[in-house]
């Protein structure tokens, strides 16, 4: 069910909130997995359930744009912050299946590295939707800018991590693997940078 404010009007913002949330506890998850002393792909699943939940709270955006008429931003920023945030958990779920199907049985330091980048990542566009519903537009900057300064971390951790595959090469199965899981985490990472991008363009308009 739609959640509407007062004025019996989409709350668009709350919707956001929740898909922060909720990419969050994936964030949390994706953790424990790269952390935890079971195979990440054991916690495939649960990861699974999340991005559907995320799915369906994107849907409840969708569907709130085409039935009112007054929206409290633009129709192209809110649909936009809703897309890449679902980008975020689409990119660590289709990370835990890699797992699963490459039968990957293990993390490493670089993994690791990413999953504490992911969570931070998630936690600032959480802040910055919780600071935009209450329209402190200024506050959100120092969340956007955390935001970029992670994605450069991520940006390092690829670029070390296949460093490291070409400088201590051994079988090509193996190495393909890594490559894979570094690159899509990265690009998980830019995902995220998509949405503090999306806010800072939010902040110019009305701050």
């Amino acid at each position: 069910m739609l959640p509407f404010s007062k004025k019996n009007d989409v709350d668009f913002f709350n919707l956001l909130i929740q898909s922060a949330e909720n990419t969050l506890k994936g964030a949390q998850l994706f953790r424990s997995a790269m952390m935890g002393d079971r195979p990440p792909a054991t916690y495939y699943e649960q990861l699974r359930e999340l991005e559907h939940k995320g799915d369906s709270i994107t849907h409840q955006i969708y569907k709130g744009l085409n039935l009112v008429f007054m929206t409290p931003l633009d129709r192209e920023d809110i649909l936009e912050m809703a897309v890449k945030v679902d980008d975020v958990m689409d990119g660590m779920e289709a990370t835990i299946a890699r797992f699963d199907y490459m039968q990957i049985g293990f993390s490493n330091g670089v993994m690791k590295q990413f999953s504490e980048v992911l969570v931070e990542s998630c936690d600032h566009i959480l802040q910055a939707f919780k600071l935009l519903s209450k329209k402190k537009y200024l506050q959100i900057r120092e969340h956007t800018i955390q935001i970029n300064s992670l994605e450069n971390e991520g940006d390092r951790l690829m670029r070390e991590g296949i460093r490291e595959i070409f400088s201590n090469p051994k079988d090509p199965y193996h190495d393909f693997k890594l490559k894979e899981i570094y690159e899509r985490l990265e690009q998980t990472t830019d995902a995220c940078e998509d949405v503090a991008d999306i806010l800072a363009s939010v902040v110019l308009k009305y701050a």
